[in-house]
């Protein structure tokens, strides 16, 4: 009896995995597609044939996270369409998921810096992922904020707020001043 070969997402779930906890341990900028064969024990043609480079890995971490947010966010906002939302707990589930959630500190870091040295298709990919984020926020200052007249601009402030704070994160934790951003925002509007 032959055995079958895992399914292509799978392995590549795995893959995903495996450079997640890399970036967890080392940071981005600290191994190599060698490194990623040698800790799946898996050869480099195989990883090639999932992976030509390390941005497209990182760039399916980040469409992952991406999706997993906005899923997440997605049925928090869904469980609690009946409910009154506090505006201070709306922005910390948001600060706390955008911020904190899949090491998103150190893949941000790295994708900004790549985007900076102009990797055109990075570019392009992460600020399409970073604006489909920023309009499903809308959608729940839509809910948690009705007397917001530009929800737009809101979304776009807030997406400022949160990659200022992902920037904070990397450097060092500061829970403290997303503490004090929430309740400042949350009392001011």
């Amino acid at each position: 009896m032959a055995m079958s070969r895992p399914k292509s997402s799978d392995k590549k779930g795995k893959i995903l995995i495996c450079v997640e906890d890399m970036i967890a341990e080392r940071g981005v900028n600290s191994f190599s597609l060698g490194d990623i064969a040698k800790k799946m024990k898996i050869s480099k043609g195989t990883l090639y044939y999932y992976y030509q480079a390390k941005d497209d890995i990182i760039l399916d971490i980040i469409e992952k996270h991406i999706n997993e947010l906005e899923g997440d966010y997605s049925s928090w906002l869904i469980r609690h369409k009946n409910d009154t939302i506090s505006k201070q707990r709306f922005l910390e589930v948001i600060f706390y998921k955008g911020v904190k959630l899949f090491n998103r500190a150190k893949l941000h870091i790295y994708i900004i810096n790549e985007c900076l040295r102009d990797n055109p298709t990075l570019k392009e990919k992460y600020n399409t992922m970073w604006n489909e984020w920023k309009k499903r926020l809308e959608q729940g200052i839509g809910q948690v904020f009705p007397d917001v007249e530009d929800k737009k601009t809101f979304s776009y402030i807030l997406m400022l707020i949160i990659d200022g704070l992902t920037i904070r994160e990397a450097l060092e934790n500061h829970s403290e001043e997303e503490q004090s951003i929430a309740d400042y925002i949350a009392r001011e509007n």
